[in-house]
């Protein structure tokens, strides 16, 4: 099935272009999650809304198609379960995200981390994971889940592997498009689990804040670092806490004084930093301690 028209729609450039409607950004991305438009059409469409830029609506209705295709995970644990998604992984610092998973687990959290498996020139959350033995979700059942008290990863591939597909454009195009927005706003958890949702560009809080009055959850918003639902080890940004469409609570940022070297975070690197921590070699960094104790006492 052929989407030139709503291509025509979208492409029109900044002034020209109009916004698609819930129904139809859900129909058009179905028909792409299915596979039923061409390549060429396909890169259009992630072209033209990279420019244009996705709506509230738009979001919801692209991510209504995406929960028609999310493959379901039940977990036996009756923990208080948090979302972090992880599509970026690291370049220049530090990849925080396992560390705050882990310490989010000794405040009793059930932590599940989803994100991609690689990226290029990056150390991913994934990678970390299986250097250090730390569980992966391959069983969507949940009957794998044998500590609790160790974070889980669950990647977009296993849980929806279409969208991935959409993600997997980027190396052919070298853009990201819309589907690297939905990804981090999937909660594959429970309907009462926390989810974070980072962003990059600052026109994005206020886009997002209408997604979730669209589509209502459990929500911490929160300024990524390098793409990361993380704080750097010298600033935490302030963090926007939604329930159920409203604004319940935000936190202020903070600033610290730990080192931010910026050289030779290899993956080997990054797995002996976190186990010198695990064995009490070394201490937490400030940074990740206050985001946890934060998150602890807002996602309730």
């Amino acid at each position: 099935m052929s989407i030139s028209s709503v291509i025509r729609q979208v492409g029109r450039g900044v002034k020209g272009a109009s916004d698609l409607s819930r129904e139809d950004a859900r129909h058009v991305f179905g028909k792409i999650l299915s596979k039923e438009v061409s390549q060429i059409e396909l890169g259009a469409f992630c072209i033209a809304m990279r420019m244009k830029g996705e709506t509230a609506l738009e979001l919801a209705g692209f991510m209504d198609a995406v929960s028609e295709q999310l493959q379901p995970l039940r977990l036996a644990s009756q923990s208080r379960t948090i979302v972090l998604p992880s599509y970026n992984g690291s370049r220049k610092n530090r990849n925080l995200t396992p560390l705050l998973a882990l310490q989010l687990t000794k405040f009793g959290f059930l932590v599940i981390v989803q994100g991609v498996q690689s990226t290029p020139d990056r150390v991913t959350s994934f990678e970390i994971f299986q250097q250090l033995g730390w569980p992966i979700l391959v069983d969507l059942l949940g009957e794998n889940i044998s500590d609790p008290s160790l974070p889980l990863f669950l990647s977009l591939a296993s849980v929806c592997p279409a969208l991935q597909e959409v993600l997997d454009i980027r190396q052919q195009l070298g853009l990201r498009n819309s589907g690297h927005v939905l990804a981090k706003l999937i909660n594959p958890a429970t309907d009462n689990a926390w989810q974070i949702v980072n962003y990059t560009h600052p026109e994005y809080p206020k886009i997002l804040e209408q997604y979730f009055v669209i589509r209502p959850g459990q929500v911490v918003l929160m300024r990524g670092h390098e793409g990361e639902p993380t704080s750097s080890l010298t600033r935490l940004p302030e963090m926007t806490f939604l329930k159920d469409g409203y604004l319940v609570s935000k936190t202020d940022e903070f600033r610290f004084t730990d080192s931010e070297n910026m050289a030779g975070f290899d993956l080997s690197n990054h797995v002996e930093f976190i186990r010198r921590i695990i064995n009490g070699q070394e201490k937490m960094p400030d940074a990740v301690m206050k985001q946890a104790e934060l998150l602890h006492l807002h996602c309730v």
